[in-house]
């Protein structure tokens, strides 16, 4: 999930209340065949893309994604779920939809609930996985149907 890298670096600067990413960049190669190398400075340390890429936007994820495994070796699991109700609102609007609609369904005993969500987009309904709040069940829904219309992942 490459292009979530400079989102969670983002998000991992504001949880910790940093300084927010800020890239670099060079460039190599002739005009018409140009390729890009960047770097990302987060908290004081700089990170790199470890080679060239065809657009500047996979060389500052490639450096994002260097970040992250550098300084959050645990992994962002959490904040990577955290993004695609974001991610889903983002694709609603560029492609002109109706914003996305949440319903969730709260069931199991009152000190140990189970919640589960549907989230519909497009006219169809997409459903997460059960969790043990709202806020991640909503996530899960989102996750899912992001995943299924994010046309960058259709072949």
């Amino acid at each position: 999930m490459m292009h979530l890298n400079k989102t969670q670096l983002q998000i991992y600067a504001q949880k910790r209340n940093l300084k927010l990413p800020e890239y670099s960049f060079e460039w190599a190669g002739s005009l018409h065949a140009i390729r890009f190398k960047s770097k990302v400075t987060i908290d004081g340390q700089t990170f790199e893309s470890p080679k060239f890429y065809s657009t500047l936007k996979e060389a500052e994820h490639a450096a994002a994604e260097n970040a992250l495994t550098s300084i959050s070796p645990s992994g962002t699991k959490e904040d990577e779920i955290v993004v695609y109700k974001n991610l889903l609102q983002e694709l609603a609007q560029k492609e002109g939809l109706k914003l996305p609609v949440y319903s969730t369904n709260k069931s199991g005993e009152a000190h140990k609930p189970i919640f589960s969500s549907q989230v519909e987009i497009k006219g169809e309904i997409f459903t997460g996985q059960e969790a043990k709040s709202k806020k991640h069940a909503e996530m899960s829904a989102a996750k899912v149907a992001y995943t299924f219309l994010d046309p960058k992942k259709r072949v």
